[in-house]
């Protein structure tokens, strides 16, 4: 009797735990709480499910123990020594490192403030602002190490039904504007301002292959700066060669400036009305080219980008939009359904 009393308590005990895990799970914020709702995932990740996160989490998990910290490397820069990485996290961690990547989807995805997510995750703000630099600098390097630019022979093996017209195109090119803070110089506010937008802005050239896979992240801009010449400092015109084409926009005057083939819709001349052949081709571009809107509308769902980006966070706004356009490849599929696998 008393053995059989004892593994009665200690399943009672073994229950109560799971029971205590259970509700500790359900009140801290973290990843775990939301794996059961994939429409949370989607919201605070961008991730359209948690399975599709966890992919690519183990994708990058054997990276993570080889990740610089902000402390550790502006303690090795006072010091004038080298920096050294660790196989293991430290114990000072307050978190696991699957949550400090799941704090910083959370404040790119949905941009909640430093505060908020310091109350949400119960660490301090100087940690949130640290766990986000490191990240930031941590998935630009390694998202950043692959190259996303394709050869021609693997734009062809992905190319869509849809582009069979244009067998030889290589990449469509758009720019993009992003909602800045006004600067108080004036000098910087003459550099930024955009009259497209009349606002300071930020602008950048986004590429992608024909069936939706971005291909191109250049820096960012002033928004004064024309299509034409951040097109010409990106140095794509030198990744381009004859047998390529590119596809844009109507304005983006780049013939000029690469030695591939350029299909962009004609301008109206001074006829009244534009010829029957003019018409085809400016509407079969225009079906075309809109998938690069597509996947820039994708990016800016990052609601850090959807607002107006605050001067604070200029001194790596370059590196968070480059991780936003590396991170939509492996959240998204593909925008054109019908691709050749």
């Amino acid at each position: 009797m008393s053995s059989q009393a004892t593994e009665d308590n200690s399943k009672t005990v073994e229950d109560l735990q799971k029971q205590l895990q259970e509700l500790r799970v359900q009140r801290e914020f973290c990843l775990q709480r939301f794996a059961g709702s994939d429409d949370n995932i989607r919201f605070y990740t961008r991730f359209p499910s948690y399975n599709h996160l966890m992919a690519f989490w183990f994708l990058i998990e054997p990276s993570i123990y080889k990740m610089v910290r902000v402390t550790r490397a502006i303690s090795a820069a006072k010091r004038n020594e080298e920096v050294v990485t660790y196989a293991r996290p430290s114990a000072r961690q307050l978190l696991q490192p699957i949550d400090e990547f799941f704090l910083f989807l959370c404040f790119l995805s949905v941009d909640l403030k430093e505060r908020d997510l310091a109350n949400c995750f119960n660490v301090h703000q100087s940690t949130v602002s640290r766990i986000i630099a490191t990240w930031t600098s941590f998935l630009t390097t390694l998202l950043g190490s692959q190259c996303i630019w394709l050869t021609p022979a693997e734009v062809q093996a992905h190319l869509p039904e849809a582009f069979k017209d244009f067998p030889d195109r290589q990449v469509i090119l758009d720019c993009t504007e992003l909602r800045c803070q006004t600067p108080s110089s004036l000098l910087l506010q003459s550099e930024m301002y955009s009259t497209y937008k009349s606002h300071c802005t930020m602008k950048a050239l986004v590429g992608i292959a024909p069936h939706g896979a971005v291909t191109l992240v250049p820096s960012l801009y002033g928004g004064s700066v024309s299509d034409k010449e951040i097109f010409k400092q990106s140095g794509i015109a030198a990744l381009l060669t004859e047998n390529m084409a590119v596809m844009v926009d109507k304005g983006f005057l780049i013939s000029d400036c690469c030695k591939c083939k350029v299909y962009c819709p004609p301008f109206l001349s001074k006829q009244k009305q534009m010829p029957a052949y003019q018409v085809r081709e400016t509407q079969a571009i225009a079906r075309l080219r809109v998938h690069v809107e597509r996947v820039i509308r994708r990016i800016k769902e990052n609601k850090l980008f959807d607002g107006v980006i605050l001067l604070s966070h200029a001194y790596n706004i370059n590196q968070l939009f480059a991780v936003a356009c590396m991170l939509s490849n492996y959240q998204n599929k593909a925008l054109v359904k019908k691709w050749v696998k």
